[in-house]
């Protein structure tokens, strides 16, 4: 009989001790490390506003004719556009979050 079960390992990339040990070591650092939850919110604001700005003067960089690469242009505002987009999504989760922990009954 003919095994027709999906052999995933096969597919899979082999995970070598190297990509472990580094992704422990990162582990064990960030636990050292004081991150907080607004420290990571500022800093995906800062990120988006980045891109926002890097898209800004690409724009203006085509009108002056400092860049002819219409595509660059439009990649540079349709990724600051995704971005913006996602850091909307995640705002409207943590509000609908917060209003629910206060909606809850003690």
């Amino acid at each position: 009989m003919e095994d027709k079960s999906i052999q995933f390992h096969r597919y899979l990339p082999s995970i070598s001790n190297d990509f472990l040990e580094k992704i422990e070591n990162q582990n064990n650092t960030s636990k050292k490390q004081d991150i907080s939850f607004q420290k990571i919110l500022k800093g995906l604001i800062d990120e988006v506003n980045q891109l926002q700005k890097d898209a800004d003067e690409s724009i203006q960089k085509l009108v002056t004719g400092q860049i002819d690469s219409v595509h660059q242009v439009m990649m540079a505002v349709e990724e600051a556009n995704i971005a913006f987009q996602l850091m909307m999504e995640i705002r409207n989760k943590l509000i609908d979050t917060y209003q629910q922990i206060m909606r809850m009954q003690i």
